[in-house]
């Protein structure tokens, strides 16, 4: 049987089946139930023990090539600068600023109920009037008596449409 007769049929077979092929061939289940990905596997298998591996040059550069690589890494989401009124500028301009950060001795200001709310970034937590949190979110919830996403409040990050 040649590869594409080998695809009809696994076209054919429930997921059930499918994934004890891939089982049997890779020698563990896979936590995939992603059909077309696992006929490709499966495919790819039954072409590998057919024809042979690929050659032992060929796996010896492709390892030279990923050595020390983190293949899987995902680049963080780029952010625009945040608002920092401690800064004279009035912003804080990083190339590179992960999600999540906020720089200590940033302050953000928020209107809330005719009073306008300022917190300052600590190195670990956030001052509101004298007392520190630990979070973002632990500040709004002392500020409102309410449960708040902290970024949401202070009008870090938007809401859902």
């Amino acid at each position: 049987m040649n590869i594409e007769e080998h695809e009809k049929v696994l076209n054919t077979l429930p997921m059930r089946t499918l994934r004890g092929q891939y089982a049997n061939h890779y020698g563990y289940t896979p936590k995939t139930r992603n059909r077309t990905h696992l006929i490709k596997k499966i495919l790819w298998a039954i072409q590998r023990n057919a024809q042979g591996d690929i050659s032992d040059l060929a796996r010896n550069k492709a390892l030279a090539i990923a050595d020390d690589r983190d293949v899987k890494e995902r680049f963080p989401k780029m952010n625009p600068p945040i608002q920092a009124s401690g800064n004279p500028e009035g912003t804080v301009n990083i190339a590179y600023q992960p999600e999540s950060v906020l720089l200590p001795g940033s302050v953000l200001h928020r209107d809330y109920q005719g009073e306008t709310i300022q917190v300052l970034v600590l190195e670990n937590g956030f001052e509101w009037n004298g007392e520190v949190y630990r979070s973002l979110s632990a500040t709004a919830r002392a500020i409102t008596g309410t449960r708040w996403n902290g970024k949401l409040f202070f009008g870090l990050k938007k809401g859902a449409k």
